[in-house]
């Protein structure tokens, strides 16, 4: 019998709204207020994915450092969608003005302010005439013909465009691109702390975290560090510093996503290379191994030996297997096969055998053919939570963590599940 996983994420195309977009773009620059033009609902939506990342924060023991802007809703009714809502949404615009007294207000469209074709610049553009506080549209609503990162970038666009000018240089000084949970989340504190080996100071995070005082710091900084992953987000965000580098002269590093110790390497020596300390990119390389030593001295007696299966479900646009291959071999587990799921067409199947082939030689089996090397094993380490109540189970991230700190806390799930007495289960890492 065929290994049975409990769901499948087959999507090969993303569907979403823009508007959560133009709100995750500002949501924490103090002094903005955004304003969806939209029935009431879609706020909700936005501030439930909010809340969501709050929680998520807080399970991970840190706390977000100030609160999220306002966001208001111009409360659009089955009315608005016959006789037009621009009514609506001046009155919500001098209601936001009024009490909220922002340095800026952000327009995000609904389908519905789409289908009907409401003229909201027209709107925007009296109302800033009149309280003298700008105000930034959008072209794209809702999820007509544009998604979630339609919105996040146009309105960080609108945002360089406007606020953003030539300055005098910071020296030492780097600007992080990107959200990746903030400044509080791991994947910044991680890159703020190796920069700060380099003698360098993080001065900001753009979009989203700067306060709309502090945006003339954006091309103050001498150099931005991309904190991207794949797929649509970095090629987003490398635009936006190239577009820094061109106007601004600021020096980027894009394209290195450091999750596992590879990668990481690589991330510190193109650190150093920019910064123009390789030598001293050398001496912080030495400082992260022996952290990564220390840790594994204390896995090893655990973890080495122990016969593991990788069972790899995800397209390659989502997962890279050469990652957790390499935290396999650190450890030193005994890496008895490669399972690829039935989630796979047969061109994304052939792609990631290609990959799995150049970065181990380990035998890779169908799920038919796996089922007895995931009731030999020790420990299976998956990107789908396997219907097996015997299985020792720990599940890939899709988002996993950068850096040493990254690589440490995946080896120390794995070495608690080994540890643990009970045989079944999944750890999630």
């Amino acid at each position: 019998m065929a290994i049975k996983t409990r769901r499948f994420y087959s999507a090969r195309k993303s569907c979403s709204c823009s508007m959560p977009g133009v709100w995750r773009a500002v949501a924490y620059m103090d002094g903005a207020v955004v304003v969806f033009h939209s029935p009431r609902a879609c706020a909700h939506v936005a501030r439930t994915m909010d809340i969501n990342s709050q929680y998520r924060t807080l399970s991970e023991n840190e706390r977000e450092q100030w609160g999220s802007v306002p966001l208001l809703s111009s409360q659009m009714q089955e009315k608005d969608a016959i006789f037009g809502g621009v009514a609506r949404l001046e009155k919500c615009l001098r209601f936001a003005i009024e009490t909220y007294k922002p340095k800026c207000l952000m327009i995000a469209n609904s389908c519905v302010a789409g289908v009907i074709g409401d003229d909201v610049e027209s709107v925007a553009r009296e109302v800033e005439e009149e309280y003298n506080v700008p105000i930034l549209t959008v072209e794209c609503c809702g999820f007509l013909g544009a998604e979630y990162y339609d919105g996040y970038f146009e309105i960080t666009q609108k945002l360089l465009e406007r606020f953003v000018k030539p300055c005098t240089k910071q020296k030492d000084s780097v600007l992080l691109l990107g959200d990746n949970g903030g400044p509080w989340g791991h994947y910044a504190k991680e890159v703020t702390r190796i920069l700060q080996e380099f003698g360098v100071e993080v001065i900001g995070q753009f979009p989203g975290y700067m306060a709309m005082d502090e945006l003339e710091k954006v091309a103050a900084a001498e150099y931005a560090v991309v904190l991207g992953g794949r797929g649509q987000t970095h090629i987003g965000l490398r635009k936006v510093a190239e577009q820094l580098q061109e106007k601004y002269g600021t020096h980027y590093l894009a394209d290195i996503y450091p999750v596992g110790w590879q990668e990481t390497q690589d991330w510190i020596i193109s650190i150093g290379r920019m910064l123009g300390r390789e030598q001293l990119a050398q001496q912080v390389l030495k400082l992260e191994q022996q952290r990564l030593d220390e840790q594994l001295q204390h896995f090893l007696p655990v973890t080495e030996g122990k016969k593991t299966v990788l069972c790899i479900g995800r397209i390659l646009r989502y997962f890279h297997p050469g990652n957790i291959l390499q935290t396999i071999r650190l450890l030193r587990l005994n890496l008895t096969g490669i399972i690829l799921l039935d989630s796979y067409d047969g061109d994304e199947r052939e792609a990631m055998l290609k990959v799995v082939q150049e970065k181990s030689d380990v035998p890779v089996y169908t799920t038919a053919e796996g089922e007895k090397l995931v009731a030999e094993a020790d420990i299976v380490l998956t990107t789908h939570e396997l219907q097996n109540k015997e299985a020792r189970q720990i599940f890939l991230p899709m988002l996993p963590q950068v850096a040493v700190a990254g690589e440490v806390k995946m080896m120390q799930g794995i070495y608690q599940s080994l540890c643990s007495r009970l045989k079944g289960g999944v750890r999630y890492v």
